[in-house]
């Protein structure tokens, strides 16, 4: 059977909230955390591998609060990435999961690595995809390219804006195919989604709302084994930031994918599912 949108969607209620996710495959869960940006949903993100995944893990991917067609607070009270975490946690609670894999990318890592580090009891294996909140930039500027093209984005969405965003996302700019860019454009352009990037990112800068320590400074009380996924021409959150979880995790290796931007399951997806999948089924 084709894996769609319609024949894997399933819903569930966390915090009088509805929230979208996609389920296929049997075996040891995986929960797939998307990244932030125009357009974005669990779907967007790894829909196209979810049925090499499925093959071997019971996939499960959300929608995170405010994306795609997942629901949110009105007003965020805390930092964004303990939003997500929570909801999660819901998620799991809600299908009677003890434990799971977790794969997060960009801001999805983020949240990965903060449930990995609150609810050690619940992760099991962890695949970080260059990672929100865990690389520390030491030579590129602050904020990096990709950043910027999407704050850009935010102060001011256009199909226009969203275009430079995901042209920041790919080392090679043929993987943005007709589809890919009218299916991201389209739901770019939803104000609702727009609104919720916009709020989810007030959170990270504000600091009534920061945490005492950033994820980075506590990465070696993480005792997970992880693989850390890493495009070499990344330009969201550049490869050099690889290097300090690298080190400060006690139990990660570290892949780094040539000819290959921030969208590692995109355009080295062959080799990005045969190394999720050697990892989560034998370990490091």
């Amino acid at each position: 059977m084709t894996l769609t949108v319609e024949n894997t969607e399933r819903w569930v209620t966390v915090d009088g909230h509805k929230l979208r996710y996609h389920e296929a495959g049997s075996g040891a869960p995986l929960v797939l955390l998307h990244g932030s940006g125009a357009g974005v949903s669990g779907w967007a993100n790894f829909g196209n591998n979810l049925p090499v995944l499925a093959e071997h893990f019971r996939c499960l991917i959300l929608d995170q609060p405010g994306f795609g067609a997942s629901g949110r607070p009105e007003v965020y009270e805390r930092n964004y990435l303990r939003i997500a975490a929570d909801a999660v946690i819901g998620l799991l609670d809600e299908l009677g999961i003890e434990k799971a894999h977790l794969l997060g990318n960009s801001m999805g890592g983020g949240v990965a690595a903060m449930l990995a580090l609150d609810h050690p009891g619940r992760v099991d294996r962890v695949v970080l995809m260059a990672p929100g909140g865990v690389g520390v930039n030491v030579l590129g500027p602050e904020p990096s390219e990709g950043i910027r093209r999407l704050m850009e984005y935010n102060a001011n969405p256009s199909d226009e804006r969203a275009m430079g965003f995901l042209r920041a996302m790919v080392f090679n700019e043929a993987t943005l195919t007709e589809e890919l860019v009218a299916t991201r454009l389209e739901a770019a352009a939803d104000p609702r989604g727009q609104a919720a990037l916009r709020d989810a990112y007030a959170t990270f800068f504000n600091p009534k709302m920061a945490e005492s320590l950033p994820l980075w400074a506590r990465l070696k009380s993480l005792q997970h084994e992880v693989l850390m996924l890493w495009g070499r021409d990344d330009r969201v959150t550049p490869v050099e930031g690889a290097l300090f979880p690298a080190r400060q995790l006690p139990n990660a290796d570290l892949r780094i994918f040539s000819r290959c931007g921030h969208w590692v399951m995109v355009e080295r997806k062959a080799a990005f599912e045969r190394a999720v999948i050697e990892f989560l089924q034998h370990g490091l």
